[in-house]
């Protein structure tokens, strides 16, 4: 099996190393990832101009190169160039913080899974539920348990697998909770102006205070993070066709 490991939080990621030796076992293992922090850059791609690339050394990786891009960028560029092998399945990750309900319309690591699936590419999505995580080790077991178990599947071709994985000791971890159903999570940002060199700025500041609604139900992934489950989610063709299909069959 030909593994490309990619992620959005730059090759140097120490979850993406994390994973990268723990997916050796399974096959080789390429690397395609960003030069730099791409969080948060969605399914953007490059169209215009070049992309740079250079080879690096990731242990674990059969080969491993670092792209001037967008995680996308990494995805259509490392499956379709870079790589010589015909690449089997994508994992994207581990994510350094979740991505959960609204998470995944503004996540490079979901859109570069995401980018997988349209080329017909079995992927899987890896976050773990921490911004300031140290200790990578135990995510990617369990990662890459999930990810051999999701390409046994005979329906693996189907969605894309995305797994966030709550950052407790092993022993507080419940089990697994496959959830379909998500909130409406806002994030509490803060906007502020400021001026230099007689230009006007603004400048966003995020913050992991998030509005949601109260809910207990574990189906739903938020809840079943803040309960220490991990939580399973399959993403499939509707999150690519927006078509609201019941609303044009009435008119227009």
């Amino acid at each position: 099996m030909n593994i490309l490991v990619t992620n959005d939080d730059g090759i140097k990621a120490a979850g993406l190393r994390a994973i990268v030796k723990e997916l050796a076992s399974l096959g080789n293992v390429y690397v395609v990832a960003p030069n730099g922090q791409c969080s948060a850059y969605s399914h953007k791609m490059t169209l215009r101009g070049s992309l740079r690339f250079e080879e690096r050394e990731v242990p674990g990786a059969k080969k491993a190169f670092a792209l001037w891009g967008t995680p996308v960028d990494c995805v259509h560029v490392g499956c379709n160039f870079l790589v010589d092998e015909k690449i089997d399945l994508v994992v994207s990750g581990i994510n350094k913080g979740p991505n959960l309900s609204t998470d995944i319309i503004y996540s490079g690591t979901i859109a570069a899974a995401r980018e997988a699936f349209i080329h017909h590419i079995p992927s899987v999505a890896l976050s773990l539920n921490s911004f300031t995580v140290r200790d990578f080790s135990l995510a990617a077991r369990i990662g890459a348990d999930l990810v051999r178990r999701y390409y046994e599947r005979d329906d693996r071709q189907n969605y894309i697998l995305s797994v966030n994985i709550p950052y407790v000791p092993e022993e507080e971890i419940k089990g697994i909770k496959v959830c379909d159903k998500t909130l409406n999570v806002i994030y509490q940002d803060e906007i502020s102006r400021y001026e230099k060199k007689g230009k006007t700025y603004v400048r966003l500041s995020t913050s992991p205070e998030r509005l949601m609604e109260a809910s207990d139900d574990l189906s739903i992934d938020y809840i079943a993070i803040r309960n220490n489950y991990i939580s399973i989610s399959a993403l499939q063709n509707e999150h690519i066709d927006q078509t609201h299909t019941a609303r044009l069959k009435e008119g227009f």
